[in-house]
């Protein structure tokens, strides 16, 4: 170490060309490192989509999700399967334990990918295969941009776009939502069908093998070989309807063109999406995992600022997540300038302003050397990566502080400069030490946090190591060399310093003199503290103020038409104006859906409504997000009861994911039983205050007309069920029978709209039994009425109904509603209730953060036991941590700041900066006890001197570091909730610590030098009576000059000091 320092002190050029490198390094690494909102992570999901058209809910969930659930249930590694079968489709979400590491997680996924390719009987008519694809938050898109027009304006002008998108460097995908794909549309007329003696599987047969490309083989001649192909693929509207459908060599013949006509239309998606109150087309924009978020948002601006808009299509830009990067990267400039200027300015007052220029440009090289820590390890610069900047920005000077005091008081002592700056390493090298590695130690067990959250955090305890690392070693070698070599100044008399220095003096003889008293009164006030924070701080993990998105989902009346639906519309758009204002950036309303998920592209029922709200940003509002949506409550409530529709307001949350406040499963094959259970739950929660919104996820489909088959009449027709069946979904929702490759347009075959429209459609439909003779459908059916659901959930292979809502947590938290619930419905007849969501994610995250407390501890004692070669040691130092519960109790209550993750994270963080500030006070005690009269206690003398001493470095690395973090944490250069409330409890947890551990710690040296006098006098009373005893002395009183008196250091007396 010593002989380490002496080489730079020797060669400071070394020394300067190392800092210029480091220098010129980061600043290229500020420049090319990946940028981005939140951090990327796995969520460990994988999605399975399966198209099924004209299959209703029961239907999808029999013949498709409880096919491959069985099959996934032998998988290993699955946490959990939840699927939805709905009309038309089966989702299932695999959701991997939270443990798996990426390489298990990509077993998992091919797990998953093998056993849905063994399953052989999913039904015919499915569209391709089942779809796979796991989820990860790079998935969430970049850009969501709002177009509204024609459709035939949108089509042409978005593919166009799409092509010029997916060129730029960094996208890796484009969803366009609200824009079916265009179809050639084949309309059969029943009337006409039945005339020339055709059915609906007829012409589909003749379709698809009307439309055959395709390779006879390879014809081997002597000369040469020759491939031999068929080509009768259809390319015009024509050729389709020339079609031959029937024919015999009489010339009677049958074409397409004599039953139905052919026209372009849409694929009817059962989704239409408006946005700013016209319909239109969502165009979403994901980023590849490695791309540049700010470089890539940047090159798409560019191109859409040079592209022309047709007539009549309007665009906007609802999300653009770099502008939230871009903030963060700006709020960390500009509040890192202030605490910079701040710091400088408190060490220029405090110290030589060469040393103070020395000390704080510490700050910046400390700072870039992480930039090109996160560069060279692929780490993104983010909110959360951020966070760890900006913990770091007071703390920084903290070791540098302890350094230049130590040299300025070596220089006063009248030290040469090189052998200062030696002596004050070598003196100061185990303290400072010792303080950096229980701060370390205190946020190293943040990585023991599981999970989303855990993995949502991580890059802030690695960035306060690698920092604290960085600025060590700045400390040690750098900033010795700096003080030794710059201009030497005659020391400034500091004015402030010996006043408060004199006014310390005072109050510690005061508090040492009545030390049981003072000691009473601390405890009363973390007693106070304590109960203070149990009753009045609520729990939020992660604060939501800064959100700017919220959805409406609303239910109409099953049944209720697409054109219904719109006009409600128009009536929710008019009270979203009104009420939101000028604080209103846009919306975008999904008719057929509740996905809030931007690049869904295909609904269900058109009484099913997601409404997104979008709101300028929360710096240019007075008003949250959530204090819009309860205003808008009342105005929402009125259209329900006019029009009977249900809603339910939901914020979309910023942070890792978390569910609804409340999700609480109920879990039977029993549907009335889990259903009923569900109704009283649901009516237990709406009377609980607080409670807002809540709804069941079930919801009613439309109105069925039952058919059930005569199968005697079937087989005497020579038909079978699947015929009936295939005429129906042709008839009524269609299906395609080829496509037109040139084109890449799928043909459609169905009725047309005349007969979907009526009553008596089944009267209607053509069927052809064996002999060739049309049949009635109606002949073979009988019709009876019922109502489907719109969709059908399982949690493990298990039918499920969940009870959702909200709550406000200034009344109620979600983990209260949970004990609520649990407890008054542990037993729920057969239903099994499960907890998910926002209070299942809130208690394992406050579980990991009591455990990373504990471990925090327990390692603080290690280090400090090691540093001083002692097991009591440490206790003085590690007594004083409770108290530093008085300043966070007084910042969270006094602005109502709620218990965060953040806030967590910044409180286990904070048991290391305060040891730090002990460490220093407790080391200089000791060894001027050591130093005056060796294996003695401290006494009054030496504890009031030793602190005092030490109360300027104390002092300096305090005001730093709290000066250094205030400026985030009143948002002084811009505002965000999750560093604003961690910033806070930092500097307000470590100035109240730092107060009270000024006299706490002087005091348990004063107390444990009483407890050591009590125990050593009645150890030498007891010592001189079994003495007595041993001689057989008929006198065993026990005379004072008899007592053996304890030697303390600073006063030799009988009698405790005071």
């Amino acid at each position: 170490m010593r002989s380490l320092l002496t080489f730079f002190l020797q060669r400071p050029m070394v020394v300067t060309i190392s800092m210029l490198a480091l220098l010129l390094i980061g600043f290229q690494s500020l420049v090319t490192s990946r940028k981005e909102g939140f951090p990327e992570i796995s969520l460990n999901r994988i999605v399975v989509r399966t198209l099924y058209p004209g299959a209703s809910a029961r239907d999808v969930e029999s013949e498709v999700t409880d096919l491959i659930e069985e099959e996934l249930q032998e998988v290993e590694g699955i946490k959990e399967i939840l699927s939805y079968s709905e009309e038309n489709i089966s989702r299932i979400e695999v959701r991997g334990k939270e443990e798996l590491k990426p390489e298990q997680f990509r077993r998992l996924y091919s797990d998953v990918e093998n056993a849905i390719g063994r399953i052989d009987d999913l039904p015919d008519g499915i569209r391709g295969r089942p779809a796979i694809d796991d989820v990860t938050t790079a998935d969430i898109p970049i850009l969501e941009i709002a177009y509204s027009g024609s459709p035939d304006a949108l089509t042409v002008y978005l593919e166009g776009l799409e092509r010029r998108l997916r060129r730029i460097p960094g996208v890796s995908g484009i969803d366009i939502s609200g824009l079916p794909d265009e179809e050639i549309h084949v309309l059969i007329d029943a009337a006409l069908a039945r005339k020339h003696h055709v059915d609906l599987r007829m012409i589909s047969k003749a379709l698809a093998q009307r439309n055959i490309t395709g390779s006879g083989g390879i014809l081997y001649n002597p000369d040469e070989e020759q491939k031999i192909t068929i080509s009768q693929g259809l390319a015009s509207f024509e050729e389709i309807l020339n079609t031959p459908i029937l024919g015999n060599t009489d010339g009677f013949d049958v074409r397409l063109r004599d039953v139905a006509r052919v026209e372009r239309g849409r694929e009817d998606v059962r989704l239409i999406v408006r946005n700013n109150g016209q319909n239109g087309a969502i165009l979403s924009v994901r980023k590849s995992g490695q791309a540049d978020l700010l470089d890539t948002v940047e090159k798409v601006h560019r191109l859409l600022e040079s592209e022309e808009l047709p007539d009549g299509v309007n665009q906007s830009v609802l999300v653009d997540q770099s502008t939230l990067t871009r903030d963060r990267i700006s709020l960390l400039a500009g509040n890192a300038a202030m605490g910079f200027v701040l710091v400088l300015l408190v060490l220029m007052y405090f110290l030589d302003r060469t040393i103070a220029l020395w000390t704080a440009f510490g700050i910046p090289v400390t700072l870039l050397g992480m930039i090109v820590f996160l560069k060279f390890n692929d780490i993104s610069i983010n909110l959360i990566s951020l966070a760890g900047f900006i913990i770091l920005i007071g703390m920084l000077v903290d070791d540098a502080v302890v350094i230049a005091e130590q040299y300025r008081s070596n220089r006063e002592s009248g030290m040469e400069p090189r052998e200062a700056a030696t002596q004050s390493v070598t003196r100061m090298f185990l303290p400072v030490l010792a303080s950096s590695a229980t701060t370390m130690i205190a946020f190293a067990p943040l990585f023991m946090i599981g999970g989303f959250p855990g993995a949502f955090i991580w890059t802030i305890p690695l960035m306060i190591i690698v920092g604290l690392t960085i600025s060590l070693l700045e400390s040690f070698f750098f900033l010795p060399v700096h003080l030794a070599h710059a201009r030497q100044r005659a020391p400034r008399q500091n004015r402030l310093m010996p006043l408060l220095e004199r006014l310390y003096r005072k109050s510690l003889e005061f508090f040492i003199r009545h030390r049981y008293r003072a000691m009473g009164v601390f405890l009363l006030m973390l007693v106070t503290s304590l109960v203070a924070l149990r009753l009045s701080v609520r729990k939020d993990p992660f604060p939501q103020d800064a959100a700017d998105t919220f959805s409406i989902s609303i239910t109409l009346p099953a049944g209720t038409t697409t054109m219904q639906t719109q006009k409600e519309m128009d009536s929710l758009e008019a009270i979203l104006r009104e009420r939101v204002g000028p604080d209103l950036k846009g919306t975008s309303i999904r008719i057929g859906t509740q996905i809030e998920d931007s690049t869904v592209d295909r609904g269900a029922q058109s009484n099913l409504i997601v409404a997104l709200v979008y709101l300028i940003s929360y710096e240019e509002r007075d008003r949250t997000a959530e204090t819009i949506m309860n205003e808008l409550h009342d105005p929402l409530e009125k259209m329900a009861k006019k029009n009977g529709m249900q809603f339910a307001l939901n914020l979309k949350r910023l942070g890792p994911p978390m569910g609804r406040a409340i999700e609480i499963r109920l879990l039977s094959d029993d549907d009335v039983s889990r259903t009923a259970k569900a109704r009283e739950i649901l009516s237990f929660l709406e009377g609980i205050p607080g409670v807002t919104h809540v709804e069941l996820d079930e919801r009613d489909g439309l109105r069925e007309t039952e058919l059930v088959l005569n199968q005697g009449l079937l087989n005497a027709a020579g038909l079978h069920n699947q015929d009936i069946l295939t005429s129906l979904r042709i008839a009524l929702d269609g299906t395609i029978v080829s496509r037109i490759r040139e084109s890449d347009m799928d043909i459609r075959l169905k009725l047309n709209r005349k007969i979907n429209e009526s009553g008596d459609f089944i009267k209607k439909i053509p069927v052809i039994n064996r002999l060739g003779i049309v049949v009635p459908l109606e002949r073979f059916v009988t019709a009876g009425e019922g109502r489907s659901p719109a969709s059908i959930t399982h949690v493990n292979a298990m039918r499920s109904t969940t009870v959702l809502g909200n709550v406000d947590n200034r009344i109620i938290s979600p983990t209260d509603i949970m004990d609520i619930v649990n407890q008054k419905f542990s037993r729920a007849d057969g239903v099994l209730l499960e907890f998910s969501g926002q209070p299942v994610e809130t208690s394992l995250i406050f579980a990991g953060l009591s455990s990373a407390s504990v471990v925090a501890l327990i390692g603080i004692y290690l280090i400090i036991a090691l540093i001083f070669n002692s097991y009591t040691k440490p206790f003085i130092i590690l007594l004083s941590l409770p108290f530093m519960t008085i300043g966070i109790a007084f910042v969270l209550i006094s602005h109502d700041v709620p218990g965060s993750m953040m806030v967590g994270v910044a409180v286990v963080g904070l048991m290391g900066v305060v040891v730090n500030a002990s460490i220093v006070m407790v080391d200089t005690i000791l060894t001027d006890t050591e130093a005056a009269t060796p294996g003695e206690l401290p006494g009054k003398q030496i504890v009031i001197e030793g602190a005092v001493s030490r109360l300027r470095p104390i002092v300096l690395t305090t005001a730093t570091t709290v000066l250094g973090v205030l400026p985030t944490g009143y948002g002084i250069g811009g505002y965000d909730p999750f560093l604003s409330h961690m910033s806070l409890v930092l500097a307000y947890g470590l100035g109240f610590a730092t107060i009270i551990i000024l006299i706490i710690i002087p005091l348990l040296f004063m107390i444990g030098t009483d407890l050591r006098w009590m125990l050593l006098r009645r150890a030498s009373v007891v010592g001189i009576i079994l003495a007595r005893m041993r001689r057989g002395s008929p006198d065993n009183r026990i005379h004072r000059q008899d007592v053996v008196k304890p030697s303390v250091v600073g006063r030799h007396t009988t009698r405790p000091p005071v």
